[in-house]
Formats: structure tokens, sequence, C-alpha cells
């Protein structure tokens, strides 16, 4: 483990420099999935779910890289999370329910391709995923914290849904005084 501790006061998070994941295929386990109902995306409001994988590299400070990919939840022939999983697990067929969650704890071989944002920054993504043999399937670490990045991710989309000017309704809204 690092002993560095130096910090820069008042530095923005956002601009933080995140080591990248290598690119390229790796080993990975499928960690968690976490749902996100009403996310502002710039199709609109959609319901997403986020897939955290740990990877078989390590970082500088020895934990495994943790990646994730989004998804619009929908199963739709024409969906990516439906080609993604038809390329990972297969079998999938129109109509048939598919419980997501079965997924945690799979092994697969990641693809990790470079993708370039529109400021020019080269950021290391999922691209697809793979099949791998469960006897070379590798161990999570247990260091992921589901509930700590289901409570980022709502925090997100309320900040996200708040500059989007999108008002939810709660079940208070239809109180008649």
């Amino acid at each position: 483990m690092s002993s560095e501790l130096t910090l820069t006061a008042g530095g923005d998070q956002s601009t933080r420099e995140y080591e990248q994941p290598p690119l390229g295929e790796c080993k990975a386990i499928l960690v968690d999935i976490i749902r996100s109902n009403n996310e502002q995306t710039k199709f609109g409001v959609k319901d997403l779910v986020f897939f955290y994988f740990e990877l078989e590299h390590l970082m500088d400070d020895n934990r495994p890289f943790l990646v994730r990919k989004k998804f619009t939840f929908s199963l739709n022939e024409k969906a990516n999370l439906y080609k993604f999983l038809q390329k990972w697990v297969g079998g999938l067929k129109p109509g048939q329910p598919f419980n997501l969650k079965t997924l945690i704890g799979t092994g697969c071989i990641l693809e990790i391709e470079p993708w370039t944002t529109p400021d020019d920054k080269v950021m290391h993504l999922v691209d697809r995923a793979r099949k791998l043999d469960k006897g070379k399937w590798i161990k999570a670490s247990g260091e992921f914290d589901s509930a700590k990045t289901a409570a980022r991710i709502e925090e997100r989309r309320q900040e996200s849904l708040a500059e989007a000017g999108v008002v939810e309704r709660t079940e208070d809204d239809d109180v008649p005084f």
C-alpha cells in the first residue's frame, strides 16, 4: 500500500487524474449491478443499470482496478445491454425474463478500449465481455462497497435532474390540499 498521503488543499475532485485500467483484454469478475431509475441522459430520463467489474490487474496501490459499464435498463433486442449480454453469456430469448443479479460473481474476459471525450481526454472504457471458463475466474477482493457506490449514483442522479430542471413526482404530489 502506498505511503504517499500528500493532497492539494482546495483541489477540484472533478479534475483529479484517475489511474486508467490497461487497454486490451483482461480477466474480470462482476462484483455488482446497481439500478438507478429516472436518470437524466442526453435522450431524456431513463432507467439505467451500472455493471461493476474488478479486473485481474492491480493499481499502483495494489487494489484491483474497478471499472463500470452503464446501460439503459432494457433487454429489447436493439438495446446495448441485450447485445452486451448476448456476447457474454448468450442464450437470451425475446419475452423470457432474465434476472441480472444472477450474473454477480461471474467471471469474464473484458475488452478495454480507448475512447476520446469531447474535450480530447482519452478514457479507457469497457467495450465488451466474453465468456471465460469457470476454472479461470478471478476472485473478487471484497473491497467493493455497494451501498457507498449506490449512494454516489443517487447523489449524481439528483444533481443531473436538478440541472435539467426535471421535477420528480412523489407520492405526496396527489394530496388534495
